[in-house]
């Protein structure tokens, strides 16, 4: 199995994995343990940055799930859990959790789409990994419109939006923290 394809399938099920528990868990239950878990994940980071040998077995553990540039810099795995504490503190429920979810499908998706179809380029990254994107985030937003979710379908559209423009955009930030944060921004002015 390619390495882009176990890091997608990765990034899918590890990254639903949090809203879905919050649709299970009391409010304070899960952000007491994003807390613990985020701060267990930041400090095993700093210990591996300290260590080159915990660094270099921590690479060859996880190499098919890593990508190259994060020896020497945060795992996309802890900017997740940063914007998964993030969004449960700043926003109503719901909407953190179609947030991460977009994160989860949407941006998993765009880099397979992208990767291995994708021909026309658009800011450094494809048209069709965008598409590819949109599409997926308006698919789990409506799952979970019909599911019960309290959000209204125009919210979900405007937020699948903004989180394939902030995918899209080669921004100098890991996508995995400011996609689900600016979709949890734009969904929660979209409440007014």
């Amino acid at each position: 199995m390619p390495s882009t394809l176990k890091r997608g399938l990765f990034h899918i099920f590890g990254g639903l994995f949090i809203p879905i528990a919050a649709l299970f868990l009391p409010r304070m239950v899960l952000v007491i343990s994003l807390c613990v878990v985020t701060f267990i994940f930041l400090t095993f980071e700093l210990v591996r940055f300290r260590a080159p040998g915990i660094n270099r077995w921590f690479f060859s553990f996880c190499k098919p799930l890593l990508r190259e540039k994060e020896v020497s810099r945060l795992t996309g795995t802890s900017h997740m859990l940063i914007a998964s504490l993030i969004a449960f503190l700043a926003f109503q429920r719901d909407i953190a959790v179609l947030a991460l979810c977009f994160l989860a499908v949407g941006d998993a998706l765009a880099t397979l789409v992208g990767k291995h179809i994708g021909k026309r380029r658009l800011l450094g990254k494809t048209l069709e990994g965008d598409l590819a994107c949109f599409i997926s985030c308006i698919a789990v937003g409506l799952v979970f419109y019909y599911a019960g979710l309290n959000i209204p379908l125009l919210t979900i559209l405007v937020g699948a939006a903004g989180a394939t423009i902030v995918e899209a955009v080669p921004l100098p930030v890991n996508d995995n923290l400011t996609m689900p944060l600016f979709a949890g921004v734009v969904m929660t002015v979209m409440q007014f």
